[in-house]
């Protein structure tokens, strides 16, 4: 039972990642703007980079995480390598669901780039952690 709790963190930032690509008309500057973290004042271009800079970022970042997740929880199941490939398979599986899921919602599609974009932060995440001489615990 206690090595079937470790999927419980990967499920709940699954459930986060599809209640963003369910939210319709999602923008990421105007919520930096409201954190402080942009100023109001900026042209349209510059809106536009900045959103597609914050929206591919954070493809990267949520999936990355999502993978390494994922390989705590086969960790305490399945053999190192075994658990890895796992990981990166099942973050793959999830984009290309939620990307499908996107493109029922209202103002979003859904779209193989961003997969692309998903599946190289899981890559680069699990990379990274079987470069780590630490196991999980």
């Amino acid at each position: 039972m206690r090595k079937l709790l470790r999927f419980l963190p990967a499920l709940l930032w699954m459930s986060l990642i599809y209640r963003a690509s369910a939210t319709p008309d999602l923008k990421s500057v105007p919520l930096a703007q409201r954190l402080g973290l942009l100023p109001w004042e900026l042209d349209p271009a510059t809106l536009d980079l900045l959103e597609v800079l914050l929206r591919k970022s954070a493809h990267l970042l949520s999936y990355a995480l999502l993978a390494l997740l994922l390989h705590w929880a086969l960790s305490a199941l399945l053999a190192r390598p075994k658990a890895l490939y796992s990981a990166l398979g099942l973050t793959l599986l999830y984009a290309l669901t939620d990307e499908f899921h996107q493109s029922f919602v209202p103002t979003r599609e859904g779209r193989l780039t961003d997969v692309l974009i998903d599946t190289a932060g899981a890559v680069i995440a699990l990379w990274l952690r079987a470069r780590s001489k630490r196991t999980w615990q």
